[in-house]
């Protein structure tokens, strides 16, 4: 999405504060490339063990599944940046103008509010999880609280994201 240039003052969003408010995305982009790599070297660790030293990785899968959390969830704000998600566009594609701004702040607003909820929920469950001491009943035995903070983290860079799109969107000037 290109971002409205600064004009002196006129009531624009500056560049500035987009930029800062997708800089902790991008970095969540980079973590998730860097997870995947990191699960991928998983699975072909724990694919060596089992079929060539014939001693399978007992937590590998239950290591995989935190990951994947990781990934989704901090992979998805740098998605909803870049404009990747899955998006139902029949009516948004054939108007333009003020239409397709009203489209796109509902959009946007709807991803903040929901994020802004998971964030919240998510909160409640990780601290319930780290005041209760609940582990994860498999072979890791991990406190839940650590995986679960990757919600809590993935949806508060949603936030950040649909507000930098929603933002740039309502500038004065902006693409219709």
């Amino acid at each position: 999405m290109a971002h409205p240039a600064s004009d002196g003052g006129t009531g624009r969003v500056p560049p500035l504060v987009i930029r800062i408010l997708e800089w902790p995305v991008r970095l969540g982009g980079m973590i998730s490339t860097l997870l995947i790599l990191f699960a991928f070297a998983l699975v072909v660790f724990a694919v060596f063990q089992r079929y060539v030293l014939d001693t399978p990785l007992k937590w590998g899968d239950e290591m995989l599944g935190y990951l994947l959390v990781a990934i989704v969830m901090s992979g998805a704000a740098e998605a909803l940046r870049r404009g990747d998600h899955i998006a139902i566009d029949l009516v948004a594609d054939r108007v333009s103008g003020r239409a397709r701004t009203i489209i796109d702040v509902i959009g946007n607003l709807a991803v903040l509010i929901f994020s802004a909820i998971l964030m919240l929920s998510a909160d409640e469950a990780v601290r319930f999880a780290y005041s209760f001491g609940s582990y994860s009943p498999g072979y890791l035995e991990a406190p839940m609280w650590i995986p679960q903070s990757a919600l809590i983290v993935g949806s508060g860079l949603l936030v950040l994201a649909a507000l930098a799109r929603l933002l740039a969107r309502l500038a004065p000037g902006a693409r219709a």
